[in-house]
């Protein structure tokens, strides 16, 4: 059972946080029914994605058992077999979907579509093309950031949601270029990179994501509601320049996820980031004295 959760990636799960976006910018975080029908979204999309890693690992159990880290997956090792591995994802599939089928949620099911359809556009065609295989990614997290603002039916600033994607983009090609630095071969798109366009992705990726978000912060709906918005800025910048410093000095970025969440510079941003934000969108105007 606990090598079958392993294979369901649950640290993965972190990414669904998104759809929690819509709700806290739409200050609606302190409505119990708006948290509980989000939660149950965030749900949904782990069994999906869950579903579609391990489809994935059973597609890749050929060439992962002659790995040598991969090799140790539980699918890879034997751990758990293709046949409960396909149980399991066809169950977590019909889980997911039916969740936002019982419980109503708006545009649920459809954007799970479009997420699930995304994934598998992924591992039949995108991984193998570089560029592509990361902006396909990266539109795993725009739709994961729509879903949870129609689920409110709530409108969410254009600016929110391409920063948003410009910052998936700019992780997913930090990604990439630990791999090519280590000269991993494993991954058929990397062929296609090298290291000085791998290093313009990334900065430009960069730079656009902390300019985007600063646009949002000062100039969409909600920052004109919401004006503390704009103090929020410092904070995914300075993130952004701590990831570059993990990616190029100490030669991180191969593990995102990870890196989010065990740096404690990166942690304690994020974390005083949405602390902020959280205030800010309570606050209508600036607090005078």
């Amino acid at each position: 059972m606990m090598a079958l959760l392993a294979a369901m990636r649950p640290r993965q799960w972190t990414k669904n946080l998104l759809v929690f976006a819509g709700l806290t910018f739409a200050g609606r975080f302190a409505e119990p029914d708006a948290i509980w029908l989000i939660a149950t979204l965030f749900a949904a999309f782990c069994f999906v994605s869950s579903a579609g890693y391990l489809l994935n690992d059973i597609v890749d159990r050929p060439g992962d058992v002659s790995h040598p880290e991969k090799r140790l997956r539980p699918i890879a090792s034997g751990k758990v077999s293709t046949q409960t591995a396909a149980a399991a994802s066809a169950v977590l599939l019909v889980a997911g979907f039916a969740i936002p089928l019982l419980m109503g949620i708006p545009y649920g099911a459809q954007l799970l579509t479009v997420y699930a359809a995304n994934q598998v556009f992924y591992m039949t065609v995108a991984r193998r093309v570089a560029i592509l295989d990361v902006f396909v990614i990266s539109i795993g997290f725009l739709v994961r950031a729509v879903a949870g603002a129609a689920a409110l039916r709530v409108s969410i600033s254009p600016w929110l949601l391409v920063c948003t994607f410009l910052l998936a983009l700019f992780l997913g090609f930090a990604k990439r270029k630990h791999e090519y630095d280590l000269g991993a071969n494993a991954r058929a798109s990397l062929s296609g990179y090298t290291a000085q366009l791998l290093d313009q992705f990334i900065m430009i990726s960069a730079a656009a994501a902390a300019l985007s978000y600063s646009v949002y912060a000062i100039e969409s709906h909600t920052a004109t509601a919401h004006p503390m918005l704009v103090l929020t800025i410092p904070f995914p910048i300075f993130g952004i320049f701590r990831y570059l410093q993990l990616v190029y000095k100490d030669n991180g970025g191969g593990n995102p996820d990870q890196a989010l969440v065990k740096d404690p510079w990166m942690y304690g941003t994020i974390l005083l980031w949405a602390v902020l934000s959280l205030c800010a969108v309570s606050t209508e105007g600036w607090v005078t004295p």
